[in-house]
């Protein structure tokens, strides 16, 4: 299993230690730890160094506080970042940006790390929120590198056209209680999903804080949906995860 998404982040988690250690013991072979904004930046890269091997980072920019993380910072930080296995998350966010000079700032955004990932030669995490069909425009105009939508929660169409490209899918642990998910878990191959938790949000669990050892959830949520095993999910998503960020894992 590989928790392909996750928050392991002071601003939104307590004993983050811990909680590694319980991803470890739950028989995780890595979690993905998306560092959103430069302040997280240096958290990430310590607990990468704390946890060979088992924690990997990606760093982005959180669309949804576009109007107050220096752009110019993360940039530069993402950049000269040595270690990241992807640019991400990264993109629009319509839910809660409404005013349209900032989207149109978000656009111009999203495009420039569409760009760098492409310099970098790193893939791409996508947050593509009430902002899809405006997500999907961009990266087929630009993108050159491999492409997960995060959390993706968009229509069966916009689904498709993700599927034609050969970009990954990624299905949270919501998936047990969110319709949406579950259409798309239904409807897409197996060989284009990955599976997350977004640590500490979208909990399969009410009343509880999500963290990386209830990715079994989402493998449980899949390999009903498609009438297969939990070992058979199990083995795909977690191949897909490590083949998308090019994970050296013990």
């Amino acid at each position: 299993m590989i928790d392909s998404h996750a928050h392991l982040l002071p601003d939104f988690v307590k004993n983050i230690d811990e909680i590694v250690e319980n991803a470890r013991r739950s028989g995780l072979e890595a979690v993905v730890n998306s560092a959103i904004e430069p302040h997280h930046y240096e958290y990430a890269s310590a607990l990468e160094n704390k946890n060979p091997d088992f924690v990997f980072s990606t760093l982005g920019f959180s669309a949804s506080h576009i109007q107050t993380i220096d752009f110019e910072l993360s940039y530069r930080k993402i950049r000269d970042y040595p270690s990241l296995v992807a640019i991400g998350e990264v993109g629009l966010d319509y839910h809660w940006i409404k005013d349209p000079y900032w989207r149109k700032k978000q656009q111009e955004v999203f495009t420039k790390f569409i760009k760098l990932a492409n310099e970098r030669q790193k893939p791409l995490v996508i947050h593509s929120r009430k902002a899809e069909k405006e997500c999907l425009d961009l990266l087929q105009k630009n993108a050159e590198v491999p492409v997960l939508m995060h959390c993706f929660a968009g229509n069966l169409e916009e689904a498709r056209q993700i599927e034609d490209h050969g970009w990954l899918i990624s299905i949270p642990t919501a998936v047990r209680n969110r319709k949406k998910h579950r259409k798309i878990a239904r409807a897409i191959t197996l060989d284009l999903l990955v599976v997350e938790t977004d640590t500490p949000f979208l909990s399969p669990i009410p009343g509880e804080k999500n963290q990386p050892s209830n990715v079994k959830y989402a493998i449980e949520e899949i390999a009903k949906i498609k009438e297969t095993s939990f070992q058979e999910v199990d083995k795909v998503t977690t191949r897909n995860a490590r083949e998308f960020y090019q994970l050296k894992t013990k």
